[in-house]
């Protein structure tokens, strides 16, 4: 399980021969911080942070990456995922909210799921993603 915990120095510090500069005001949203003077957005390692670094990284890596865009892809390709609606048929605003735990996840939320292309059975559904039974 990562455990990815969000980290920043408030004081200048200094680990085996590294500077680690303070962060000013680490615990104020400031997005400004991520970006370069041109106004784009600092490379990042967030994607990879999950999988670890060095001789320790996960192996399996570009398997779980490459497995999860392949599930996406075809849930997308197949399914409109729609925000959810009220009694009178108003489409609901869903609120992003996730847990406050160490591995931090989102919270169970409403919404509708919905066949792109209306009548498609399971043998349709076989052939357009190419599964065998």
């Amino acid at each position: 399980m990562p455990l990815s915990l969000p980290h920043a120095t408030i004081d200048d510090d200094v680990y085996r021969g590294f500077d680690i500069p303070k962060v000013p005001d680490a615990n104020v949203f400031t997005p400004e911080r991520f970006l370069n003077e041109n106004g784009s957005l600092k490379p990042s390692d967030i994607e990879s942070i999950a999988f670890g670094f060095g001789r320790r990284i996960c192996v399996g890596r570009h398997f779980a990456d490459t497995s999860l865009w392949s599930i996406f892809s075809k849930v997308l390709t197949i399914f409109n995922l729609l925000r959810p609606v009220d009694e009178n048929g108003e489409e609901m605003n869903v609120e992003p909210k996730f847990t406050n735990d160490i591995a931090v996840h989102p919270v169970p939320f409403k919404c509708r799921i919905e066949r792109r292309i209306p009548g498609l059975d399971a043998a349709g559904l076989e052939q357009l993603i190419g599964a065998k039974p």
